[in-house]
C-alpha cells in the first residue's frame, strides 16, 4: 500500500482548502525573536500555507516539498519560490536563512540529516521554528463518538512517524538555544462537512479509503449527523520549538 507521507499527492488542493491555519499571535510570537527578514525557508511547505502568512514579514521566501501534486497547488506570490527539494539535502548556500519553519512535518523527515542541513543553511542568531497541532475538540460527546468510532478505525492506518506528533515531538533532541515558547491554540467553527473535509486530508483516512469501499466520510458523516446540525467551535492546541542558532 501507499506510503503515508505520499498520500499527500492525492487531492492535494484538499490540503489548501481544509488545513487549518496558524493563529495570528503565534506568529507575532516568533516573529519578535527573528531580528533579520531577509530569508525565510518553509520546509516541506504543503501547499505555502506559512509562506504566505508570513510574505509581508520577509524579503524573500523558499518553499520546499517532496509531494509534486502540493507543489502544483500553492499559495501563490512573487515573493514565494517553490522547489521539489527533500528536506535533509538541499542546494541552498551556507548561512543563508534567517528562520527556517517546519510546519507539522518534522516526523516525516529523517530527522539527524535535517537538523545538520539547517544548520548549515540558518545563520548565526537565526531561528528554528518547529511546531504541530493535536488532534481537534468540539465537546464531551461528539469527542467521545470520534474517540470510539473514528479514531479505531483508522489507528492500524497511522504510520509509526505519527506517534512522534501525538507526543508533541517529546525525545527529540532539538538543536541550538532554546527560545521557551507558550502553547497557542487553534480556534476554528466548523460544520460537519467542514470537519468531514479536514479529516479526508488525513494520510491515515486517504490509506482506509484506497482500501475500503464504505469511506469514512460516510461513517462519520452517519455517526455524527444527529449531533452536528450547525456550526460548532473547535480546537486544536499548537505546540512548537523555537530555537536560535
Amino acid at each position: 500500500m501507499i506510503d503515508n507521507v505520499k498520500t499527500f499527492n492525492i487531492e492535494s488542493e484538499k490540503y489548501a482548502q481544509y488545513r487549518p491555519r496558524y493563529p495570528k499571535n503565534f506568529y507575532d510570537f516568533l516573529m519578535k525573536h527573528v531580528h533579520q527578514k531577509n530569508r525565510l525557508w518553509d520546509c516541506a511547505c504543503g501547499n505555502g500555507q506559512v509562506s504566505i502568512d508570513l510574505v509581508d514579514e520577509f524579503n524573500q521566501i523558499f518553499a520546499t516539498d517532496i509531494n509534486e501534486n502540493q507543489l502544483a497547488n500553492v499559495f501563490k506570490h512573487p515573493k514565494i519560490s517553490y522547489a521539489l527539494i527533500p528536506a535533509e539535502k538541499t542546494n541552498f548556500p551556507d548561512n543563508y536563512f534567517d528562520l527556517i519553519c517546519v510546519a507539522q512535518a518534522l516526523h516525516w523527515f529523517d530527522i539527524d540529516a535535517f537538523f545538520k542541513e539547517a544548520d548549515r543553511v540558518l545563520k548565526d542568531n537565526g531561528i528554528l521554528a518547529i511546531l504541530g497541532y493535536s488532534y481537534f475538540y468540539v465537546d464531551e460527546q461528539i469527542d467521545h463518538l470520534l474517540n470510539n468510532k473514528l479514531h479505531a478505525i483508522i489507528e492500524d492506518y497511522w504510520s509509526e512517524e505519527k506517534q512522534l506528533v501525538i507526543n508533541r515531538f517529546q525525545g527529540i533532541d532539538f538543536p541550538f538555544k532554546k527560545i521557551n515558547s507558550p502553547e497557542f491554540e487553534i480556534n476554528l467553527s466548523w460544520k460537519l462537512k467542514d470537519m468531514i473535509s479536514y479529516i479526508n486530508t488525513w494520510s491515515a483516512v486517504k490509506k482506509y479509503n484506497l482500501k475500503h469501499n464504505d469511506k469514512i466520510e460516510n461513517i462519520v458523516y452517519n455517526l455524527l449527523k444527529n449531533e452536528w446540525t450547525d456550526y460548532k467551535p473547535v480546537k486544536m492546541k499548537l505546540f512548537s520549538f523555537i530555537r536560535k542558532k
